[in-house]
């Protein structure tokens, strides 16, 4: 298959071979050294969107109105593209995608319109899909950024004035949801849990979506049980709407997960069937179900073989086949119809770079493939249509509109470019340089990592690095990481044992070992850290969110014994964001107690509460030995703010230096731009005045 570039006319069955290659290549593995340059002078911030460190100051505005768009969400189907415009307020807003056939050109995103005047800065969006029959728009939503999710409706025929958000379920929570098939789109399957704390209930809930708030309309179908737990998952109808399929847990374990079947008929008049149809003994995780069905064949994701691969199942003889062999990470898969053909656009790749394959859905053929440096992504697809996005360090984003077809019998694609910064707007937003590295570990594992150098460094003698504490290694660009550079600060991104990107096997490597192994490794890149960029250790410093926050405040409250390990390093500082400081209150408070149960153990069994109780920061609290700023959102579900206060009171009752923002009205993440921009701040001064004392 031709490269994915602007224009490929002729793709050839079968045919390997790249013809053409990426408009605007990504090189996120330069060896060079990064670009000299000084300082900014000092000067008054000029803006409301200029932050001081140093003496230099740090304008935002670039990052935060340059390119001020997030959550792209295409909607082929419709000829819709739905994103978030970011800034002062949040606003959804909503543009044409090019119709089928037709000559496409790059959107004008500044241009689209509001779909409503709701500043979702102040709430939390995670889904949007569009109902045709009632000209309404179903969001995945909550009230207040307290990720207490539910699913709320848009009248799109009203005036822009007077579209409010319609809250149509009352759960405690909506994992999933999907529509039913057919013209009309009659129904939507969602999960609906019960519960502010484990063990919840959730039941699969059949909701009308052409009068979803008449009497009835909202009905039960069928719940979990010990045996099969149903937590974070999308419903799927089959194409006639006689079953449903989605994944669920065997007895809460989030590495026994399974696709299951409803069968929805006679279900007025006895209990609906519920039964898995993947194998109970085999072991996997997140399985996801592919939208749209080729023929009789449901399409689904499973990475029991090691790495994520494509399945098909035969709805006619229960059969499932196997039609990919991955040695890689998957990034993504979408299916779609070709001319006569179902076929599967995959994405999948490493660190180094991603593939993108057209497969046969029948018999797992490789139609054509491309690659491209940077991560992959797949959007969306329907009807021979797809949108992929790139990314990678130095490569903010761009979208692609992929359009193959049928030419007598031969398969062809053109793509065109929807969404690119300018090359002037990447420049500024592009702040580090990138080099992937390898980096030894304890037990000789060669930890992948990003070593993002500042492209006007800090002066000699006066480095700073900082080590992300997880979540680290991806081939992506991020505000955070390149507001840092543009402060002169040297970010190193580790993939350590736990992180996902490297397959099943190495993503379990942390599990029932939360605090451990993962943060000797930190220990191991801080100290090549030293001895391959020559800054001092009192110069470097950890950082984190959410698992990284709690990672963060761990390696600072190590205790060396941990694992027979006989391992700690003094970091001069540390960042840490949405953590947990006591994991077993984490476990009660939090709306994701499987997650904690997988990594570090169920405080139900003795043993397992007494090594959660030793993994806890907030239990060595005296060990903190360099100042730790937190920052946390006061509406935190996920990661309860309660454990960032306790850790705060602990450390000042102990005589430690720590520094910290609450932000009221947020969530997991800080969203708006004056309280990014106040946020930003804060964490710079607490830098400076660190290092200021620091020879």
């Amino acid at each position: 298959m031709p490269s994915l570039a602007r224009t490929c006319s002729r793709l050839v069955l079968a045919m390997p071979l790249l013809a053409c290659v990426p408009p605007t290549p990504a090189t996120p593995y330069p060896t060079t050294a990064p670009l000299e340059g000084e300082a900014a002078e000092i000067s008054e911030p000029t803006s409301p969107t200029t932050v001081s460190f140093l003496d230099r100051s740090v304008d935002l505005s670039p990052f935060l109105e340059g390119f001020p768009y997030a959550n792209f969400n295409p909607k082929l189907e419709h000829g819709r593209m739905f994103f978030m415009h970011t800034g002062e307020r949040y606003v959804l807003r909503s543009l044409p995608l090019p119709q089928a056939g037709a000559a496409a050109t790059p959107l004008e995103i500044d241009g689209a319109e509001a779909v409503c005047e709701v500043d979702w800065s102040t709430r939390s969006l995670w889904g949007v899909r569009i109902h045709p029959a009632t000209n309404t728009l179903w969001l995945h939503a909550d009230a207040s950024n307290d990720e207490q999710m539910n699913l709320w409706r848009i009248d799109l025929a009203a005036p822009l004035a007077q579209r409010v958000p319609t809250q149509i379920t009352n759960a405690d929570y909506v994992y999933g949801w999907g529509f039913s098939e057919d013209d009309g789109h009659a129904q939507i399957a969602y999960l609906a849990r019960t519960g502010q704390q484990a063990p919840y209930r959730t039941c699969l809930r059949l909701l009308d979506a052409q009068d979803p708030t008449r009497e009835g309309a909202d009905q039960e179908v069928v719940c979990d049980s010990p045996e099969l737990t149903f937590t974070w998952s999308s419903p799927h109808f089959s194409p006639d709407g006689q079953q449903i399929y989605f994944s669920a847990q065997v007895q809460g374990d989030r590495k026994r997960v399974q696709i299951v079947e409803v069968d929805l008929r006679n279900a007025k008049n006895k209990p609906p069937r519920l039964a898995p149809i993947t194998d109970v003994n085999v072991p996997r995780s997140s399985p996801d179900v592919l939208e749209g069905w080729a023929g009789e064949h449901l399409l689904y994701v499973s990475n029991e073989a090691g790495y994520g691969d494509i399945y098909s199942w035969s709805r006619r003889t229960r059969k499932h086949k196997r039609l990919t062999h991955h040695t890689e990470e998957l990034l993504g898969a979408a299916s779609l119809q070709v001319g006569s053909t179902h076929a599967v656009l995959v994405a999948h790749g490493t660190p180094a770079g991603s593939t993108l394959e057209l497969l046969d859905a029948s018999s797992g053929a490789v139609l054509g493939h491309a690659a491209a440096p940077g991560k992959i992504g797949i959007l969306d697809a329907h009807d021979g249509r797809a949108v992929w996005t790139q990314q990678a360090p130095d490569k903010v984003y761009e979208a692609n509109l992929a359009s193959f077809s049928k030419i007598d019998g031969e398969l062809s694609l053109h793509n065109d470019t929807l969404i690119r910064p300018s090359a002037a707007l990447e420049s500024e937003l592009v702040r580090c340089v990138p080099e992937a590295v390898k980096i030894p570990s304890f037990d000789g594992t060669l930890l992948h990592a990003f070593v993002l150098r500042p492209k006007q460094p800090l002066p000699d003698g006066q480095a700073i690095a900082m080590v992300r504490s997880f979540y680290g290694g991806d081939n992506e660009w991020t505000r955070h990481d390149h507001l840092l550079c543009a402060a002169g600060i040297t970010v190193v991104s580790p993939a350590v044992r736990g992180s996902s990107g490297f397959g099943k096997a190495f993503a379990a490597l942390n599990d029932r070992d939360l605090g451990g192994d993962e943060i000797v490794d930190l220990f191991w890149v801080a100290r090549w850290i030293e001895t391959e960029l020559g800054i001092p250790s009192a110069r470097v410093g950890v950082y984190g969110r959410s698992h990284g926050g709690y990672a963060t405040m761990r390696a600072m409250t190590f205790p060396p014994e941990t694992n027979d390990r006989n391992e700690a390093y003094g970091f001069g500082f540390g960042l840490a964001e949405a953590g947990f400081s006591d994991i077993v209150a984490f476990h009660d408070a939090t709306n994701i107690p499987d997650w904690v149960v997988l990594e570090a153990g169920d405080p139900a069994v003795p043993e397992d509460l007494a090594r959660l109780r030793d993994r806890s920061p907030i239990n060595h609290v005296e060990r903190l030995a360099a100042p730790i700023f937190l920052l946390h959102g006061a509406n935190d579900w996920r990661v309860p703010v309660a454990g960032s206060r306790a850790f705060v009171e602990a450390a000042k009752a102990a005589g430690k230096s720590v520094s910290y923002l609450e932000v009221e009205g947020q969530g997991h993440h800080v969203e708006g731009q004056e309280r990014i921009v106040e946020a930003w701040q804060a964490r710079f001064d607490f830098i400076e005045s660190v290092v200021a004392s620091t020879p």
